[in-house]
């Protein structure tokens, strides 16, 4: 089951009254502890947080994960638990979509590392991008285009401060929804955004301009939550 197949088994599993009556037994004392969950409300509320998180992730893993087989692979166990959910097998199920949660949650956690990895290291090159070329100007009068390069450049400090924050704060999340790191690799691209967008209005040469987004093709096309096509695939 991909992409398409995803949207029809969400649209199935929100309109499925005879599935949401559906009541479970549990031998329960207090002396044992708290209420366990119910299957059938954690299978519920799980297709719809796992079935968001990969369409999230979908380009970021294309572009700078494992591509199409750790999709397939998150979206293969996500139709096995709709399988289950299906045959009213609710506790099968509400275990399947539990295990590719926190399969969602660890790629989530690759990505949100890769990115706070590779921002960083646009970070200082565009900072010094910035001051150098500042210098070969000898620090002539303010021009429009480095007073802009400055908004951009704090717009890109703002952000990756929250993107480092999400990252923080859910990194060693054991089983949760992969939302926090979503988040800080969404705040990671507007980073790169804002550091792309000071390059492209800095006081230097067209040609040195090219040259040095030509080395971020990817992000450039990522940024836009798209999946890049190198040029060996678009023949």
């Amino acid at each position: 089951m991909r992409k398409g197949m995803l949207f029809a088994v969400m649209f199935v599993l929100s309109l499925s009254p005879s599935l949401s009556a559906q009541t479970y037994s549990y031998d329960y004392s207090p002396l044992y502890g708290p209420l366990p969950l119910n299957p059938l409300s954690v299978a519920r509320r799980l297709s719809y947080e796992n079935f968001r998180s990969i369409k999230l992730l979908h380009a970021a893993i294309m572009n700078f994960g494992g591509g199409e087989a750790e999709v397939n692979k998150l979206v293969d166990q996500y139709a096995e638990a709709s399988a289950l959910y299906f045959q009213n097998r609710i506790k099968e199920s509400a275990e399947a979509f539990t295990r590719n949660q926190i399969e969602i949650l660890n790629t989530a956690k690759r990505l949100a590392l890769k990115y706070k990895e590779d921002t960083a290291a646009l970070l200082t090159d565009s900072i010094k991008l910035n001051f150098k070329n500042k210098f070969k100007k000898n620090f002539q009068e303010i021009r429009q285009g480095e007073a802009s390069a400055d908004k951009y450049l704090e717009n890109a400090q703002w952000s990756v401060s929250r993107a480092n924050d999400f990252y923080d704060r859910f990194k060693d999340a054991k089983a949760a929804p992969s939302l926090g790191l979503i988040n800080a690799v969404y705040y990671f691209r507007a980073t790169k955004e804002n550091l792309f967008n000071m390059v492209k209005v800095l006081n230097m040469d067209k040609a040195q301009k090219d040259e040095y987004l030509a080395k971020y093709k990817k992000d450039l096309v990522d940024n836009n939550n798209k999946v890049y096509e190198s040029k060996e695939k678009e023949k």
